[in-house]
């Protein structure tokens, strides 16, 4: 009943909790309910999401196999291949001239180009006794 005989004091009561809401809600929204709304469909996606990220961790946990199994069947597939290249003669013949050929490529050293050649530094007595050990050495 008091509502009924007070009704201004209810609306101006109601505009004052409007305008409290209103100063807390950021900007980018027009009020609570659009706050709320948005807030309801970014919790929606996170849920979709998180749920989608874990069927993908689940899948890759299945699908990628140890690296130990993964060496292992890489071992045998060329145990296999080395099986069936030997089996074949002309896989041999390529494989054995491919072999020869690199084996026998010439490994040059590479040459000075584009002037004289490289002296040795040049040795001089600095006294008596060691340009007499130097003369007897050319004369040997």
């Amino acid at each position: 009943m008091d509502n009924l005989l007070n009704p201004v004091t209810d609306t101006a009561e109601a505009a004052e909790a409007e305008k409290e809401e209103a100063a807390t809600v950021p900007a980018k929204f027009k009020d609570v309910k659009t706050l709320v709304k948005a807030y309801s469909e970014l919790e929606a996606e996170f849920t979709r999401r998180s749920t989608r990220l874990k069927e993908l961790e689940k899948e890759n946990k299945t699908a990628a196999p140890s690296d130990g199994a993964e060496g292992q069947s890489s071992r045998q597939s060329e145990e296999r291949l080395i099986e069936a290249a030997l089996q074949s003669e002309r896989v041999k013949e390529a494989v054995i001239k491919e072999y020869l050929k690199t084996v026998s490529e010439p490994k040059s050293v590479p040459l000075v180009t584009g002037g004289g050649g490289v002296a040795a530094p040049r040795v001089a007595p600095r006294t008596v006794k060691e340009a007499g050990f130097l003369a007897q050495e050319f004369l040997k």
